[in-house]
């Protein structure tokens, strides 16, 4: 289906070989040391702890944090953490496995965007550019839902141009116009209507621009949009019947309210994502601009590729402009536009690589990736040295546990910064590119497995010791605090006392979870006094006050930079 029909039979076996060395080599790259960091908090173990939940009830229908109903997003990635768990396990690596997947998957959508848009080399290119993208590559290894949503969005958006390419009423337009719609519904159930919202902004602008209105009576807008709904009503449909008080919060609430206000807390200015795509372009950073002004030029000239150029300088630029005039903005936010911005660089980068003479503007971004090297060596290096020295409390501790990150970034940085330039006097522009990709997946890879020895939020190190003291029958308690990864960890639920949060309209609107989420302080202590065991993790800021409310039942069995683990009789 990718390959066109008038391509050489060789030209089509090459797709599939392709497919699948970068599946092999990116995916490696990709998964390797998954399971080497703890759960980040809050993130990583909220959306670990929704597909446990799912894995350990069997209910697929009503979504749960801590046994608490949870309705802000759609289960379908929650789903697939399922059914990771029931085959591999409650690891770390099997609830990062889903998101790195997906990862890959983006990676191979760009290869495919590349060679079926443009050229092959372009295709393979544009699938090294995204693997190697330091925001893709950090995204890619935390469970979150925005790399699955992003690739559903660019499978849709691809989809389509795919198959406007396709002869009209052939299999293969019929084909992807059906991917299109299914894609879309997917990334609605993974994270709710931008799912649909985008694709037909980015689609419907383009058949403005293009004056293609006929399009419309080509695009099977009936049978697909029948397709849509039903993958993705049935489950609305289902809890909002179970729960009547789904309707109101997941669609004005976590929808409408969140896109034109701050009730999230989440408010950055107009301008949020620039820093973020500058810095998590690395080491592609040089040619993000050349290759954005490049696309924008090209899709202003009249010529046989100007609608796919538009086409791709819409897919970016119009997300981009929805997310920034949102009130709401979080860094993965920019997912859905990596894909066609990797095949841009690719598209750019390609063809200056293979001229002869060198291109000032690919030279010139080679000495920048050098300069921004140099600098993050020098601002890492300051940092590991001064950093502790120059802040207090937890900052400074937290400062100190990242030196061996701040080591690495020295490091890797540094020899990037050297490589480079080195490669560039030398006049070797492929040999200064290539150097700098390895480098950056090298540092990658180092950041990220040094970071496993230095997690100061997570509550792992309490979880490993309660699962080997606690028994089914005792009570396990957070004071004050909820750790999101303590349920997951220790595959049960916890009581919690004292806590307020994103789990309170849950709780407000099933009044049996006050059984194990309350306010009631007496009743914390009425059972900490009965016959049961109880276990009780406390923020270390609280010790004094638990000391003196526990009195003699107050047994120290832990005890982490930031947490207490007590019982109230000696094990």
């Amino acid at each position: 289906m990718f390959a066109h029909p008038t391509e050489p039979a060789q030209a089509r076996r090459l797709w599939f070989v392709d497919l699948v060395v970068l599946a092999v080599v990116i995916g490696a790259f990709l998964i390797a040391f998954l399971g080497a960091r703890p759960l980040g908090v809050p993130s990583e173990a909220r959306y670990a702890e929704l597909g446990r939940e799912i894995a350990a009830t069997g209910d697929w229908i009503t979504p749960r944090i801590n046994g608490v109903k949870y309705f802000f997003k759609p289960p379908l990635f929650y789903w697939i953490q399922a059914v990771s768990i029931h085959a591999l396990g409650l690891s770390e690596f099997a609830l990062r496995l889903a998101t790195a997947l997906f990862a890959l998957g983006g990676c191979l959508l760009a290869y495919v965007g590349g060679r079926a848009l443009f050229d092959r080399p372009t295709g393979l290119l544009a699938a090294l550019v995204l693997a190697t993208t330091l925001l893709w590559f950090a995204l890619g290894r935390i469970i979150l839902l925005d790399v699955p949503v992003g690739v559903f969005l660019s499978l849709s958006l691809l989809a389509f141009m795919l198959a406007v390419q396709a002869a009209p009423e052939s299999r293969t337009r019929k084909a992807w116009l059906y991917t299109m719609y299914a894609a879309a519904a997917a990334a609605t159930m993974t994270k709710g209507l931008i799912g649909i919202v985008l694709p037909a902004l980015v689609i419907g602008l383009w058949i403005v621009l293009t004056w293609n209105w006929r399009l419309l009576l080509q695009v099977r807008l009936l049978s697909g949009l029948a397709l849509f709904l039903a993958l993705t009503v049935p489950w609305h449909v289902a809890v909002g019947v179970q729960s009547p008080e789904f309707w109101h919060f997941y669609f004005i609430r976590e929808h409408l309210e969140r896109f034109t206000t701050t009730v999230h807390g989440r408010y950055q200015p107009w301008w949020f994502f620039a820093p973020i795509l500058i810095v998590g372009s690395f080491p592609w950073l040089g040619f993000l601009a050349q290759a954005l002004v490049r696309n924008l030029r090209d899709a202003a000239i009249a010529g046989p590729h100007r609608t796919v150029e538009l086409y791709l300088a819409l897919w970016f630029w119009a997300i981009l402009l929805f997310f920034s005039i949102s009130d709401s903005k979080l860094i993965p936010y920019v997912t859905p536009i990596m894909v066609p911005l990797a095949i841009l660089i690719a598209r750019y980068v390609g063809p200056a690589l293979r001229e002869p003479a060198p291109k000032l503007g690919l030279l010139a971004g080679l000495w920048i990736l050098a300069g921004f090297a140099a600098l993050v060596a020098v601002a890492a290096l300051a940092v590991g040295v001064a950093g502790p020295q120059l802040a207090s409390g937890d900052l400074a501790q937290d400062l100190a546990s990242a030196r061996p990150y701040m080591g690495w970034l020295c490091a890797g940085a540094g020899a990037t910064a050297a490589a480079i330039a080195f490669a560039l006097l030398r006049g070797k522009r492929a040999l200064a590119l290539g150097l700098s990709v390895a480098a950056a997946a090298a540092l990658y890879v180092g950041v990220d497995t040094t970071m496993a020895d230095h997690q100061p939020r997570s509550i792992k190190p309490i979880a490993e010791i309660l699962r080997e003291v606690a028994t089914p029958e005792d009570e396990i308690a957070a004071y004050r605090t909820y750790p999101q990864d303590l349920p997951v960890y220790l595959g049960r639920r916890v009581t919690v006392m004292g806590w307020s949060g994103e789990l309170d309209f849950g709780r407000a609107a099933e009044p049996a979870t006050q059984e194990w989420m309350f306010d009631d302080e007496a009743e914390l202590w009425r059972r900490w006094n009965g016959e049961r065991t109880v276990y009780m993790v406390v923020p270390l800021p609280f010790e004094a006050t638990v000391r003196a409310s526990a009195g003699e039942r107050f047994v120290e069995l832990a005890r982490t930079r930031r947490h207490l683990l007590v019982v109230n009789r000696i094990p």
